[in-house]
């Protein structure tokens, strides 16, 4: 990778803030080919492990190779069936023992709040927060 030099002046020079950039590009480019490489290089060593590995008690698969070993690592997630849990509650009648009520503002009828009275408009919109952020693009 070349090495930029920056001079020191009173003003940006434009033809090293130019070079920089190119340099950024290729640095950039090259982190995108290096990140490919090693997503194609994982899901080799992966199809590897489930062809040629054993799998312990737990469901993992393991591949030993020496002085190495390969793992390819079981995960179970766990989430409720909402829809069916309510379903099943309410044919029990448990209905009642289950449900919890929730009370939340709604945006939407505080906006409409301000909409049909202008007199509170100012005072809702204060409780927007506006929150600045900066992204670089080159």
């Amino acid at each position: 990778m070349t090495r930029i030099v920056k001079r020191e002046s009173a003003q940006p020079d434009l033809t090293y803030l130019r070079r920089l950039t190119e340099d950024y590009k290729k640095s950039k480019e090259a982190q995108e080919q290096f990140e490919k490489r090693t997503n194609n290089i994982k899901k080799e060593l992966s199809d590897a492990v489930v062809q040629m590995g054993t799998p312990d008690d737990k469901g993992n698969i393991w591949l030993d190779l020496g002085d190495i070993k390969l793992k390819r690592e079981r995960r179970i997630s766990r989430s409720l069936d909402t829809e069916s849990a309510i379903q099943w509650a309410q044919k029990s009648g448990l209905w009642d023992e289950v449900k919890e009520i929730i009370e939340v503002l709604s945006e939407d009828k505080l906006l409409g709040l301000a909409w049909e009275r202008k007199e509170l408009e100012e005072t809702i919109q204060a409780f927007y927060i506006e929150k600045e952020t900066w992204a670089f693009k080159a």
